[in-house]
C-alpha cells in the first residue's frame, strides 16, 4: 500500500471508521495535537493496542481518548481519526 510520508496526509486515504470498537487490525489511527493538526499515526492491534513510534516503537492501549501509556499513567496522544486502508 503506497501512502504519503506525512500522517497529515495519510489521513486523507482511506475509509472513515466509527469507534474503536469497530476498528481492525491493521487500521490506522490518528492523532492531533492543541491546534488540531494530526502529527501522530500508529498502526491498530488486537485487544484495543496500537504499535507506534514516539521516540521508540511502543505497544501501548488505545481507547475513544487516544493512546494510553501505562507506565507513565497517562495519555499521550488524542485519537482524531481512525481509517482502513482497502
Amino acid at each position: 500500500i503506497s501512502l504519503d510520508r506525512d500522517s497529515y496526509l495519510q489521513a486523507e486515504t482511506g475509509q472513515t471508521i466509527s469507534f474503536v470498537s469497530e476498528a481492525k487490525k491493521g487500521d490506522l489511527a490518528f492523532f492531533d495535537n492543541a491546534d488540531g493538526r494530526i502529527v501522530h499515526v500508529g498502526i491498530l492491534l488486537e485487544n484495543n493496542n496500537v504499535i507506534h513510534a514516539s521516540g521508540k516503537v511502543r505497544l501501548d492501549s488505545i481507547d475513544h481518548q487516544g493512546i494510553y501509556n501505562e507506565a507513565d499513567k497517562k495519555y499521550t496522544h488524542k485519537l482524531r481519526i481512525i481509517k482502513r486502508i482497502i
